[in-house]
């Protein structure tokens, strides 16, 4: 069994303060195997930003992994982020803006979908770009068949039911196909401030003999604004996540103002991985 604590746009600089010192003491006083951060740990990508978001990942007993999020590259130098975007991410957070976690039972890799700009103005919106899915490929090929496969990214690849219009990361739908057929079984994100899961319907495999290989599934796992005072209607949220004999248990904790509390885990088919998937449509 392995243990996954996921948390998502904390946007240090414009925090609730009560909300984070409860969020670090709730995540010490039962530590996961791993803390997963899908992105946006800075408002705005300064240096004093990102040493908050530093100092707090530090007190955590658990091991961190993190990906960028469009928030986490600055909007007022643009030398800076056309030539070198990730040069404060890699001094004060990570190396790495596509890391790799990994044991005997579960490996976790980051995708990058942070965009530098382009001709319009809607630079906050995400890309599975070409070059970084083939890379993600190559690595989760590489990786040994056993391992539950887990994709962390910041922007969102399925849409919330009652928003089928949500923007999502460019080129998403492709990438689930062949994550879906690579192994992946969850996409961890954040980026829309609102805590939701959708089951993605892989399609069929092809035949082998006479026989059709299972359809497989993966779950798109959204985070809520872990800390930001930068709420869209939701509260302050984070998943923790428990797989067990190849399942991924969803278990949402909610910021009610005064504690995290237990919200009513999301109702999706549970399935196993390798067991063959009913026929239907994409929930």
């Amino acid at each position: 069994m392995r243990v996954l604590d996921h948390i998502s746009d904390l946007h240090f600089n414009r925090i609730d303060p009560i909300a984070a010192d409860a969020l670090l003491m709730r995540l010490n006083d039962d530590p996961a195997h791993l803390v997963v951060v899908s992105g946006d740990l800075t408002m705005r990508a300064r240096n004093r930003e990102y040493r908050a978001a530093a100092a707090f990942l530090a007190k955590l007993k658990a091991p961190v992994i993190c990906v960028p999020g469009n928030h986490d590259i600055t909007a007022f130098y643009p030398w800076e982020r056309f030539l070198h975007p990730f040069g404060r991410w890699h001094h004060h957070i990570s190396r790495e803006t596509e890391p790799l976690w990994r044991d005997e039972e579960l490996a976790v890799i980051g995708l990058n979908t942070v965009i530098r700009g382009g001709l319009h103005f809607a630079w906050e919106g995400g890309r599975v770009g070409r070059q970084g899915l083939e890379h993600l490929l190559e690595r989760l090929d590489a990786l040994p068949n056993n391992l539950f496969r887990i994709v962390v990214a910041h922007h969102p690849f399925l849409a919330p039911e009652e928003r089928p219009d949500t923007p999502l990361a460019k080129h998403a739908a492709p990438a689930l196909e062949r994550l879906s057929k690579a192994g992946v079984r969850l996409i961890l994100s954040g980026h829309l401030h609102r805590d939701y899961v959708r089951l993605h319907r892989g399609a069929a495999g092809e035949r082998a003999g006479l026989l059709r290989r299972p359809r497989q599934d993966l779950l798109v796992v959204q985070a809520g604004s872990a800390i930001s005072t930068r709420l869209r209607g939701d509260p302050n949220a984070y998943n923790r996540i428990v797989i067990d004999k190849n399942v991924a248990h969803i278990e949402p904790r909610r910021w009610n103002g005064a504690t995290w509390v237990a919200a009513p885990a999301p109702a999706w088919p549970q399935q196993r991985v390798g067991e063959p998937a009913p026929d239907s449509p994409e929930g």
